[in-house]
């Protein structure tokens, strides 16, 4: 398996080809004017030769929309969060219950605890989902979660 670096402006730490997902979508539009600052361009040069098959974009698309391209993804980091061992904890245990409850609605309960038993990160999305829950309940507190890591959202 390749394992050739990029470091990143964002991140401090290795990237390694193997991070990123089968199913991303390349950009093989060079000519564009975000194409320096665009990860689905950049991560183009760390593609192994042994990989035979990559999805693209089509390039005669992006060049037709370059100005206001929709598969733009900026080369940056965001915050996940990882595990939600206490995120409960402060609350009285009826009030918990019911966050709990809602908490199932939103993951379901088996990735509910694979997100407990960080298995899986929190999407920042899902963490505003999660604060939503908060204050539907009336709760102003700040969710605790057990930790933050910064990576790539693959799914932008």
């Amino acid at each position: 398996m390749n394992k050739t670096f990029l470091k990143t402006i964002d991140m401090n730490s290795d990237f390694t080809y193997d991070q990123i997902p089968f199913t991303f979508v390349y950009c093989l539009y060079s000519q564009c004017p975000k194409a320096a600052d665009c990860l689905r361009h950049k991560l183009l040069a760390l593609v192994p030769q042994e990989r035979t098959v990559i999805g693209t974009i089509n390039p005669v698309h992006i060049a037709a929309h370059q100005d206001k391209c929709l598969h733009f993804m900026p080369d940056r980091t965001v915050r996940f969060a990882m595990g939600i061992t206490h995120l409960l904890d402060k609350l009285p245990h009826s009030e918990a219950v019911i966050v709990k409850n809602l908490l199932y609605g939103l993951f379901q309960r088996n990735m509910y605890y694979r997100i407990k038993n960080k298995e899986r990160s929190i999407k920042p999305s899902e963490q505003e989902s999660i604060r939503q829950i908060f204050l539907s309940r009336g709760i102003t507190d700040e969710p605790v979660f057990d930790e933050y890591i910064e990576q790539y959202n693959w799914d932008d």
